[in-house]
This record gives structure tokens, sequence and C-alpha cells, in this order.
């Protein structure tokens, strides 16, 4: 009983409304906001220390006196660990890139500032980078 099935060559397939506006809408570039980083280990440690990403890390923008500043709490980190964990470096000089991700921008943010909340006030901080129409963008930490 070997049959062979033949594939069909022409298909009405109907998508709903709904789950297409869904998918159209997470497929948006600007579904969400993406910072690629870039590190490189301190030549003051022997070994290059070692580096984390806190979970508290946002996208921060406080513009005008009297404004409430507003924040994107991180949604996920790629290839850096969260805190506690940590990554530790072979030698001074290593690079290590890695790849946040938060919630898309608000549309009248103009620029905004990466900030890594830590209790002890060391964390990242890359001031002033200024919004582009992909939603995507490229810091050097230091």
């Amino acid at each position: 009983m070997n049959e062979k099935f033949e594939p069909k060559k022409s298909m009405n397939v109907h998508i709903d409304d709904d789950i297409l506006w869904k998918i159209r809408n997470e497929a948006n570039q600007e579904a969400c906001t993406i910072v690629h980083c870039t590190y490189v280990a301190k030549m003051k440690y022997v070994n290059g220390g070692w580096i984390n990403i806190h979970a508290k890390t946002v996208l921060h923008i406080a513009e005008g006196f009297m404004k409430k500043p507003e924040q994107l709490e991180l949604l996920h980190a790629f290839n850096i660990p969260i805190a506690p964990a940590k990554h530790y470096f072979s030698q001074a000089g290593d690079v290590i890139r890695f790849t946040l991700y938060f919630p898309p921008l608000p549309s009248d943010w103009t620029s905004f500032t990466l900030l890594e909340d830590t209790e002890y006030f060391d964390g990242f901080a890359a001031c002033g980078i200024p919004r582009n129409s992909t939603g995507i963008y490229e810091v050097f930490l230091r």
C-alpha cells in the first residue's frame, strides 16, 4: 500500500485579520529596541577581570526640569550573564559583544541613555544615544 501523494498546486489559505495584524505587529522592527554592546576587558586587571549585566538595566530619558524620568526595563540579554553570574575574561584586552533587548522607544523620545542600575553605582552608562529609524543601536561600553 505504498501510495504516493501529490502536493496540491494551489491552495486557498485564509488568515484571520486579527491574527494577521498580530503577526505583522510582532514582525515590526520597532517591536523592541535592540542595543548591541561591545566591551573590552580592562588592562588594569591581570586576567581582564569579569563582566555581567544587572537585571535592573534600563533605557532612560529625563527631558525638562519638571518632567518625570521615564525608563524602559531590560527584557532579555544575549551573550552576557545576568548578575550575580559573571563572565571571566582570559586576559586583558579580550572583547565581548552582547545584545540587550528592551520594549520599543516611546514616539516622543529623541535620545536616551543606557543605564545599568547597580547597588554600588558602578554600572555601565551610555548617554545621549540618538534615536534612529531602525530601533537597533550599537554602543561601546567602558
